[in-house]
């Protein structure tokens, strides 16, 4: 819930200030705002909900079809960000849909955070596999100074989702600061899980 929404909502808002930004109409600017506002507050309460539903234990069963490495391309399109991709993936190999979702998500929620933390960067996604399993990098560079900060709300669960979601997969995920001032994301989900 949390990867999708999320996403999604921080879509909007980042589209909704660019409009606010850029636009001389004072209606089109005012509506722009209202639409940031709401959007804003609606992360906000998602965070809120996803707390709850975390002390409550929330059951984890899939409702709907769930995102696959195949869709990554499109999740890269619609970004709004400067993405490098490479697919090093054999696209007929066969693995499990909870290992292809979970890859998905990583890149996802990273992307998430390239705008809301580093608005402007350079991005570079990468997806390869070998015997060991696969492999999802995301890593990005340092926020341009030029382009300004969306202010998006986060409540800290993103990261920890996948750090959780890897290790049920009996895979890791590890992410760190770059010395050139930039973040990585790295995932390994073992093969034949």
């Amino acid at each position: 819930m949390h990867d999708v929404v999320a996403h999604q909502v921080s879509l909007i808002s980042l589209q909704a200030g660019a409009v606010q930004i850029s636009t001389e109409d004072a209606r089109a600017r005012e509506g722009a705002r209202t639409i940031r506002e709401l959007s804003v507050r609606t992360l906000d309460e998602l965070r809120h909900m996803v707390g709850i539903l975390r002390a409550a234990g929330a059951d984890t069963e899939e409702l709907t079809p769930q995102p696959r490495l195949s869709d990554l391309p499109r999740l890269i399109g619609v970004s709004a960000l400067d993405v490098t991709f490479e697919d090093a993936c054999d696209p007929a190999a066969e693995r499990s849909e909870a290992v292809e979702r979970a890859a998905f998500r990583t890149v996802q929620e990273a992307l998430t955070n390239v705008r809301k933390h580093a608005p402007g960067a350079k991005v570079w996604v990468r997806v390869d596999e070998d015997e060991a399993g696969l492999r999802v990098e995301v890593r990005n560079g340092p926020a341009d100074a030029a382009v300004p900060a969306p202010e998006l709300p986060g409540g800290g669960h993103g990261l920890v989702g996948l750090r959780e979601r890897a290790q049920s997969l009996g895979g890791t995920l590890e992410a760190h600061t770059t010395p050139e001032g930039g973040f990585v994301v790295q995932a390994l989900f073992p093969a034949g899980r």
